[in-house]
């Protein structure tokens, strides 16, 4: 039954848009914009034809194609922050932040890269990312120019508090746009349209890390010929650099219609998920719903009522918690350690190399993270969308006959080996294997690269998959404020283990001073914790699935 708001207001109209609804070939925008190049349904099926003309279908293309590679361009440039953990020993050492310190800034920066995701995916959604590109640029600039500010005169922490404060929702509205982008603009392939932006994004720190090690580079203030990072002038250049991505989104980021498309799937594999949304469909196809996307049949207002109460629908999903619980214990042991990956480093080190400067090391280890985070994501997207099960509706049979013939592996199983990876890193570091194998923590770097990178590129995939691309910003962006939870506790309890050693090895008069820690009983219980984390979301997510009332008893194939 068809709800009345989808309807034409007159009946010849609505016969003739139920008979030709078939045949006439769609070219709706997608979901996520406000904007519309329908054609108006009193064109004949034989007329459309020949506007959907060579030129136009390869314009279309061309426009498609400019705004991903737009949207690559940047996921490269949002991943600054990711560079954090090469400040974190010149705080310390220059601002004599203590750890706990260098932690609430870092908490500060994951608050606004994950509390304000579900305002940002709304815009982004409701207004396209064009627009969203705007607000970033109007978080990026004031504060990476207050964090050059507030290290210049050596400010206090709560100062550099509020600048990563704003970084960090700087980062996730050019996240945001990049990853809509290629979601909207290239359905067919949902695994790799999310992997390959969210790919770039973990790549970025890779080419950032060695630019700043590279070109800012200064001597040191004791004079004693060394080099350390010119802290400030990476500031201003990342004001500058994500200023003009932020313009050049505005212009490229939008969402265009796939000219291949019959028809706009809107729902699709979510309707078993959603059975009370208020608004109707108009007919069933193989199991998805599918609707016109014509301004007569579902006005602006009628579709943002629609995203409103998905998402209310959503948020009533008891799978989603628990999916979401598996997040934020995954998510907070990552962070945490990327954050302090700078201070770790100089943890396991002798006592002896207290003043030598870890720079070099600290931007190797963010390479490597950035490298195989980089390659996970895009194995993972790729096993999603050849070895997970279908999404897209298919005839029956068709996907019988695929089903015979390939070997399939359920999402879910794959962000637990994944999970299990990143849980025998921090076993392997809380074991003290590493104290006595500091050569060896290129293992521990590689192996929480991988399990971070493909971590963060299939949860977002088994949102898409389970609740639908339509909402996509706004659903992820609602399981993404719980990582900053996660950031934040588990930062807290690196810094208050550390801090606390830290307290005691400098007591008496050997101390190194400084704050400074050394040993394994500096951040030993705090990777165990971490180790714990995960396991704990693993068998979250394996309840989320096979559970009462999980995905696979409401036959949803994830």
């Amino acid at each position: 039954m068809s709800s009345p708001l989808l309807k034409p207001t007159g009946a010849a109209e609505d016969s003739k848009f139920n008979t030709g609804f078939r045949n006439i070939r769609n070219i709706s925008i997608s979901a996520g914009t406000s904007r519309s190049i329908t054609p108006p349904l009193s064109i004949a099926p034989s007329e459309l034809s020949e506007i959907l003309s060579i030129k136009r279908r390869r314009q279309l293309q061309w426009l498609r194609y400019s705004a991903g590679a737009c949207a690559l361009i940047s996921c490269l440039s949002a991943g600054s922050l990711l560079l954090y953990s090469l400040y974190t020993p010149l705080f310390q050492r220059r601002l004599h932040y203590s750890q706990m310190q260098i932690n609430a800034i870092a908490i500060a920066a994951e608050l606004g890269l994950y509390l304000f995701v579900p305002l940002f995916g709304w815009i982004c959604d409701n207004y396209g990312p064009d627009r969203l590109s705007i607000v970033s640029v109007v978080l990026f600039v004031p504060g990476y120019v207050s964090a050059a500010y507030c290290y210049d005169h050596r400010l206090s922490h709560m100062r550099m508090f509020f600048s990563f404060l704003l970084i960090g929702a700087g980062t996730v509205c050019m996240y945001l746009t990049g990853i809509t982008t290629c979601a909207k603009n290239f359905t067919k392939m949902r695994g790799l349209a999310l992997a390959v932006p969210i790919s770039a994004f973990g790549l970025s720190p890779f080419w950032m890390s060695q630019v700043a090690n590279s070109v800012f580079l200064k001597d040191t203030e004791e004079g004693d010929g060394m080099k350390e990072l010119d802290v400030s002038g990476i500031y201003k250049f990342f004001a500058v650099y994500l200023f003009c991505i932020g313009l050049l989104g505005s212009f490229f980021l939008k969402i265009y219609p796939d000219p291949d498309l019959d028809e706009i799937v809107l729902r699709g594999e979510t309707a078993p998920l959603l059975p009370d949304s208020p608004v109707a469909v108009e007919h069933m196809e193989y199991g998805a719903a599918v609707m016109s996307n014509n301004p007569k049949v579902m006005p602006p207002t009628v579709k943002r009522r629609l995203l409103n109460d998905d998402t209310r629908n959503f948020l009533g999903d008891q799978t989603m918690w628990w999916f979401a619980a598996g997040v934020f214990l995954t998510a907070g042991p990552g962070e945490s350690f990327i954050n302090n990956m700078g201070a770790l480093i100089k943890t396991i080190q002798p006592a002896s190399s207290a003043n030598s400067s870890t720079g070099d090391e600290t931007a190797t280890h963010v390479s490597i993270i950035a490298i195989t985070s980089t390659f996970a994501r895009l194995l993972s997207g790729f096993l999603s969308d050849y070895l997970g099960p279908p999404v897209e509706p298919a005839p029956i049979h068709d996907e019988e006959e695929t089903d015979g013939k390939r070997f399939r592996i359920s999402r879910i199983t794959l962000i637990m080996f994944f999970t299990f990876l990143m849980m025998a890193s921090y076993a392997l570091l809380s074991s003290g294997y590493i104290q006595v194998h500091p050569s060896q923590f290129y293992i521990i770097s590689s192996l929480i690269g991988v399990g971070y990178g493909a971590v963060f590129t299939l949860s977002p995939t088994i949102v898409s998959v389970v609740w639908g691309v339509e909402n996509l910003a706004t659903n992820w962006g609602i399981i993404a404020m719980l990582p900053a939870g996660g950031a934040s506790a588990f930062g807290l309890l690196f810094a208050s283990v550390y801090d606390t050693e830290a307290g005691r090895q400098n007591s008496g008069e050997n101390g190194i001073g400084d704050g400074l820690c050394f040993g394994l009983k500096c951040y030993q219980n705090s990777f165990a914790g971490m180790a714990v984390s995960c396991f704990l979301a693993i068998g979250l997510w394996m309840w989320a699935w096979r559970g009462k009332g999980g995905w696979v008893a409401r036959g949803v194939s994830v």
